[in-house]
């Protein structure tokens, strides 16, 4: 039963250094958890409203320059009509003139 033990062990931390020296170029895992713990400490100070806030603010901006890139299209729309109606409005001159 002690052997069996040892030998389970023996494998979870083969298996645990294998993983540990894949991760090596990232400092391996233990420097990879304190990363994570300290993302995660500093993500903590920011709350979900303000998150929540943030995105509405600039989905209230997207929105209005949505408007204005609409109302923009729709004078030069306008304009173009313009152009056009006033171009077939001007007398063809002879080639001659």
């Amino acid at each position: 039963m002690a052997d069996n033990l040892r030998e389970h062990i023996d494998e979870i931390l083969g298996r645990f250094g294998d993983i540990d020296s894949k991760l090596e170029s990232l400092g391996g895992v233990g420097r990879i958890l304190e990363f994570f713990e300290g993302v995660k400490s500093e993500l903590d100070a920011v709350s979900h409203e303000e998150l929540e806030h943030i995105a509405a603010e600039i989905k209230s901006v997207v929105e209005a320059l949505l408007t204005l890139d609409y109302e923009v299209r729709k004078v030069q729309n306008l304009k173009l009509l313009f152009e056009k109606h006033v171009d077939s409005r001007e007398p063809k001159g002879d080639a001659g003139e």
